[in-house]
C-alpha cells in the first residue's frame, strides 16, 4: 500500500542512520579501521549497483522510488565509510535534503493512488500523464523534486551527492568516487526518463488529481519551499548539519 510505503520510505531512515552513527563513531569507534570502513563501503557499493541497474527498466512509480531509495542508502553508507567529520556532515545533510524531497513525492503518490480509477492502482508512469497536465503547479513541483533526486544543480540533491563525493576523495577512496559518479549518471537516466514521460508522452486515459486536504497541501508546500530555499541560502543547512556532526565526534 502507498501509505505504508510512504511511512517506510521516510521515517526509518533517519532513526536508522542516527543509531548507526552513534554505534560506529561513539560506542565502537576502535573497530572502525578494521570493521566499519569495509562494511559501509561494501554495503554502499552494493546498494548503488542494485539501485542503478534495477531501476533502469522499471515502469511503476512506487517500485522506481523503492530502487531509488536503495541507491540513496548506498550514498549514505559511503559517506559513513569516509570516517571523518566531513563524511558525517555529508550524511546528515544528505538525509535532510533526501527526506524533504521524498516526503513531497510520496504525498504526491498517495493522492495519485486515491485518484486512480482502477482497483489495482498500479501507478505506472502513464498514470501521471494527465495528472501533470491537469495540475501544472503540482507537476512543476514534482519535476523539481525529481531533478533534486537526480542530482541536477542547483538543487539540494546535487550538493548532497557532491558532499559525499568530496568526503570520499578526502579519505582517498578514489576508485569508489569514480564508481559514485558513474552510478549517479546512470540513475539520472531513469529520473529524466520519468520527466520525459510526464510531459512529452500522450495517454488516451486521463484522470484528475484528487483534491488535497489542508494537511497534505501544507506538507507539499513546506517540503517544496525548503528545497527551493536551499538554492538561495544553503549556509543554514550546512551549519546545522555541521553542528550535529560535531556532536558525534566529540
Amino acid at each position: 500500500p502507498t501509505l505504508v510505503g510512504f511511512i517506510f520510505a521516510v521515517i526509518p531512515k533517519f532513526s536508522f542512520f542516527v543509531i548507526i552513527l552513534r554505534l560506529s563513531f561513539i560506542s565502537f569507534w576502535s573497530f572502525f579501521p578494521s570493521l566499519w570502513e569495509n562494511f559501509f563501503c561494501s554495503c554502499g557499493l552494493l546498494s548503488l549497483f542494485i539501485g542503478c541497474i534495477c531501476g533502469l527498466g522499471e515502469t511503476k512509480i512506487k517500485r522506481l522510488l523503492a530502487f531509488s531509495s536503495v541507491g540513496h542508502v548506498g550514498f549514505l553508507c559511503l559517506g559513513l565509510a569516509s570516517g571523518n567529520i566531513e563524511g558525517i556532515q555529508a550524511v546528515l545533510f544528505y538525509l535532510l535534503i533526501y527526506m524533504f524531497t521524498v516526503v513531497f513525492l510520496w504525498v504526491y503518490l498517495l493522492y495519485l493512488d486515491l485518484s486512480a480509477t482502477s482497483g489495482s492502482a498500479l501507478l505506472t508512469f502513464s498514470d501521471s500523464i494527465g495528472l501533470i497536465r491537469s495540475n501544472p503547479l503540482i507537476g512543476f513541483g514534482v519535476t523539481l523534486m525529481i531533478f533534486s533526486l537526480a542530482g541536477i544543480p542547483p538543487f539540494g540533491g546535487f550538493f548532497a551527492k557532491l558532499n559525499i563525493f568530496v568526503s570520499l576523495v578526502e579519505s582517498s577512496f578514489y576508485i569508489v568516487s569514480v564508481f559514485v559518479v558513474i552510478s549517479s549518471v546512470i540513475s539520472a537516466f531513469y529520473y529524466i526518463r520519468l520527466i520525459k514521460i510526464f510531459y512529452f508522452e500522450n495517454n488516451t486515459n486521463w484522470f484528475f488529481f484528487a483534491p488535497l486536504d489542508k494537511g497534505a497541501a501544507m506538507v507539499l508546500v513546506l517540503s517544496g519551499l525548503t528545497i527551493i530555499f536551499f538554492m538561495f541560502s544553503p549556509n543554514i543547512f550546512y551549519l546545522l548539519t555541521y553542528k550535529v556532526g560535531l556532536s558525534f565526534m566529540f
